[in-house]
This record gives C-alpha cells, structure tokens and sequence, in this order.
C-alpha cells in the first residue's frame, strides 16, 4: 500500500517499519519520546482514513512520563469503584512530564520496561468490536506469560486491566476512538521500575494505589531480551488472531 509518511518527523527509519501484508504495517521503537509517538498515532489514524482497510500495529515503550485521560473508569449501576481521581493543579512539581491526551482513562504511567500495544485500526461491530478487541489484547499478553510460566492472570476485574489473582495489576488499557478508528492501547509492566514505583506514591494511577501495580519480573525471572521477545511472540497472536 502507499502511503505518505515522513519518517524522520517521528524519528522513525524504515527499520522501524515491516509489512505483514499490504494492509498492514507494524511499527516497533523501544524508549520513543512520547510526543513524537503520540504524534505518529495521529497521523495513523488519519492514514487509516484515507486507506481502507489499513491497519497499523505500534509496539513501544517511552521514557519515563506521565499521561493523563478524559476520565475514571464510570462504575456500572449498582457498582462502587471508590477511584481517586488526579487533578494536576494539585501537582505542580511532578517528578516526569504529564501529557494530557484522548484516551479514556485517568492518570497512568509509562517507563522503558514497559511493553506498550498500539492498535490503529478500524473497528468493525461484526467482526472487532472495541469489547473484543480489548479483551484479546489481554488474551493475547495472558497466553505469551503463561507460556513463560507466569500464571494466575485474568481481566474479570470490574476495574479494565490484566491482573495477578485479581489483585495486582500488570497492564492498562485506555482506547481512544475517531470515526470508528482506534488508537492509543495496552501498557503492560515487564520491568519493575524503582524510580517510577517511588514516583507513584506520591499518585494515584487509574484512581488506584500505586501498591496495586506488579511487574512481569516480580512474578518470573525474565528471558533475554524480554521486550523484544514478547513483542514477536505477542504479534505472533496478533497476527493469527486478527489477521
């Protein structure tokens, strides 16, 4: 398919790019600026407008920053979530940049040990609604720590997340939607982090305690190579499931 992308804008190369097949494109960059990558999400989902039937998968991590949703979690009816919800003027010193951006969700975290997933893609009620979507990228992830013998993890919780025995949470899923075309995604935890971990007790990520949140590596000793390795073995689902 041809498109117009002017990488360096992004600072992205043509290694940074494969395509699967000629309607769909994987992007994969570890420790992306935040802004340029949020920017490239941008141009993707225009992309996705112009092009019928393109669909760009984005598979990244980013310094440590802070970004900040349209909104809580909202509780079904009959539900309380007891969420704390961040008010930025409350903190005018934070320890990383805050980026205020579309998604859904409240204040939540990113840092280089974290898998990130960005699907840019048109959601189709028949065969990808945003439900299905977002509990097969959780599937997905499940089936990739399972085979490394990470086990007891489920997205059942009333509150959006993949989760350990229901009580820490490993990954985040916060989705913007445009004209039925998806962006933003899930940010897994592979890495434990200590600098961010002592930043967020100072916060509350998705409304949540920071003690809540684990890492891949408190659960299991990681392979080699953990990111690259989870991100073929995860496209891996992708592709079979999706493709």
């Amino acid at each position: 398919m041809n498109i117009e992308l002017t990488l360096s804008d992004f600072d992205l190369s043509e290694s940074n790019l494969s395509w699967v097949n000629e309607k769909t494109l994987i992007v994969r960059k570890w420790s992306w600026e935040y802004s340029l990558a949020h920017k490239f999400q941008r141009r993707c989902v225009e992309l996705v407008h112009e092009h019928p039937g393109l669909r760009v998968f984005i598979c990244t991590s980013h310094p440590h920053v802070l970004t900040n949703g349209r909104g809580l979690q909202k509780p079904r009816k009959g539900e309380e979530l007891k969420l704390i919800d961040f008010k930025p003027e409350n903190y005018p010193h934070l320890p990383f940049p805050l980026h205020q951006i579309e998604r859904g969700g409240g204040l939540t975290f990113h840092h280089p040990g974290q898998f990130i997933f960005y699907p840019i893609t048109r959601l189709n009620p028949k065969s990808l609604s945003l439900s299905k979507m977002t509990d097969e990228i959780f599937d997905f992830s499940m089936e990739v720590l399972n085979s490394w013998g990470i086990e007891d993890l489920g997205h059942e919780n009333k509150l959006l997340g993949l989760w350990w025995k229901n009580d820490k949470k490993i990954a985040s899923m916060g989705i913007a939607i445009e004209k039925l075309t998806t962006f933003h995604g899930m940010a897994l935890n592979l890495y434990k982090d200590p600098q961010m971990k002592s930043a967020l007790a100072l916060l509350n990520p998705c409304g949540l305690s920071s003690d809540i949140y684990i890492s891949a590596e408190e659960l299991k000793a990681l392979p080699e190579n953990a990111l690259d390795k989870f991100c073929d073995e995860f496209l891996e689902k992708v592709k079979n499931g999706w493709l």
